[in-house]
């Protein structure tokens, strides 16, 4: 009978043993995946980062480009102001005139 309760005893230690070891195994396993798991996190914050900035830089030339081209279009529209006015002065004060005279 002692035979038995010592061979109980020996398995119960045994399986303590194996249960521990697998806690400290399934332990080291998740801080393993945590720490692979924030490389991962840390990884994409930084790709998608990288990817934002360049869709802004993006975004930023072609509002610059836009923005010249509008310039570029209202100045152009003024010297044709310009050159009409300089070219027609004469006859536009005329016709202001007869609008004001009523004729």
């Amino acid at each position: 009978m002692e035979k038995v309760i010592n061979l109980l005893y020996d398995i119960e230690e045994k399986a303590n043993r194996i249960i521990s070891r697998t806690d400290d195994q399934k332990n080291a396993k998740r801080r393993e995946i945590d720490h692979e798991l924030s490389v991962f996190e840390n990884s994409l914050a930084e790709e998608t980062n990288k990817q934002i900035q360049a869709l802004q830089d993006q975004a930023d030339k072609e509002l610059e480009l836009e923005r010249k081209a509008l310039i570029d279009d209202c100045e152009k529209q003024i010297e044709e102001l310009e050159t009409t006015f300089t070219m027609n002065h004469d006859a536009l004060v005329e016709r202001v005139f007869q609008n004001i005279i009523g004729a």
